[in-house]
C-alpha cells in the first residue's frame, strides 16, 4: 500500500527516468524508456550473472537488470562538479540536491538490492569492481571528454557482452570512413564529441571488443508536448575475447584488402578486355 507522503515525496523528486516503482505509482521523468526496453537485447532471465549498470542516474536499467535476477552494481558520480564540462561551458553555480536522490529514493520504495557506487568510469576498475557479465551504458559516452578511455575502461570490465546506446552523427554516417564531429562548443546538451554510426563501432572494437553488432537504432523520445524532442541513438553489442583467445583481425584493414583485391581484379580484367579488343581489331 502505497501512503500519501510517499506519493508525495515521489512528486517532489525531480527525475530524469520515468519508473513505475509500484502499481499505480510512476515516476515523472525526463526520458521514459519502458517501450523501447526490448530493443536493447538484455536476456529474459538474468539469474546468476553480474551487471553493471554506467551512468545509472535514477537507475531504470539497473532496475531492470535486477528484475531479470542479476546481482547488479550501478555507477554514477553525485556531484554535477566532476561532470566533464567544455571549459567555456562550465557552469558558475551547481545545485544543492546529489544526481543520485532519485535511486536512493526508488531503491528505498522497490526494496532493491543494488549496490549502487559513486565513481567516474574513468576510475572504474576490476581490482576496485570485480568483472560482469553484462555492461550497460546508455546515453553517457555521448557526455564524456574521453569516450575512448571510457570504452577501455568498459572493457577491462565486461567478461562477456556490452550493450552501448549512444547518440549518433547522421550526416556523417553518410561516409565511408569512422569520422566524430566536435560539438563541445554548441548552446545544447554537453557533447564534446559526436561520433557517426560507423565510428562508434569502430571504437567498440578498438578498445577491445572482438565482435561488434548492430542490434538496433531508434529515436529515444524525451519531454512532453512543446518541449518533447527525438534523439537518433544506435543500440550496438560487444563481445569480450577470453584470456586464451587469439585477437581477432583489424576489421578495418580487412575490408582495406578486400577493397584492394576487388579493386586489382577489375583492373585486370579492363587490361584482359583491351587486349583482347586490340588483338580483334588487327
Amino acid at each position: 500500500m502505497i501512503d500519501d507522503a510517499l506519493r508525495k515525496r515521489v512528486a517532489q523528486q525531480r527525475w530524469y527516468h520515468t519508473m513505475e516503482l509500484a502499481p499505480g505509482l510512476v515516476t515523472h521523468g525526463w526520458f521514459d524508456l519502458r517501450a523501447d526496453v526490448h530493443r536493447y537485447g538484455l536476456p529474459e532471465r538474468m539469474d546468476g550473472l553480474r551487471a553493471l549498470d554506467v551512468g545509472t542516474w535514477d537507475g531504470f536499467w539497473a532496475f531492470e537488470m535486477e528484475r531479470r535476477g542479476a546481482q547488479v552494481v550501478a555507477l554514477d558520480l553525485d556531484d554535477e562538479r566532476d561532470l566533464d564540462w567544455p571549459p567555456r561551458r562550465r557552469p558558475r553555480s551547481y545545485g544543492d540536491e546529489p544526481r543520485g536522490a532519485g535511486f536512493a529514493l526508488a531503491h528505498e520504495v522497490l526494496g532493491s538490492r543494488v549496490e549502487r557506487v559513486v565513481r567516474s568510469i574513468y576510475d572504474a576498475t576490476p581490482d576496485d569492481l570485480g568483472t560482469f557479465d553484462w555492461v550497460l551504458c546508455g546515453s553517457v559516452l555521448i557526455h564524456l571528454r574521453d569516450q575512448m578511455l571510457a570504452l577501455e575502461r568498459i572493457a577491462g570490465l565486461c567478461r562477456g557482452t556490452f550493450i552501448s546506446a549512444e547518440e549518433y552523427d547522421r550526416p556523417t554516417s553518410l561516409l565511408p570512413i569512422p569520422v566524430s564531429r566536435y560539438r563541445a562548443d554548441r548552446d545544447s546538451a554537453v557533447v564534446f564529441w559526436q561520433p557517426s554510426a560507423r565510428t562508434w563501432r569502430r571504437m567498440l572494437w578498438t578498445a577491445g571488443f572482438d565482435r561488434v553488432e548492430t542490434r538496433d537504432r531508434f529515436d529515444m523520445r524525451a519531454g512532453e508536448g512543446e518541449r518533447a524532442f527525438r534523439v537518433r541513438h544506435q543500440i550496438l553489442h560487444g563481445t569480450a575475447r577470453s584470456p586464451d583467445q587469439a585477437p581477432v583481425r583489424d576489421p578495418t584493414s580487412l575490408r582495406s584488402a578486400v577493397w584492394k583485391a576487388a579493386t586489382e581484379k577489375r583492373s585486370a580484367l579492363r587490361r584482359a578486355a583491351g587486349e583482347s579488343i586490340r588483338s580483334k581489331s588487327v
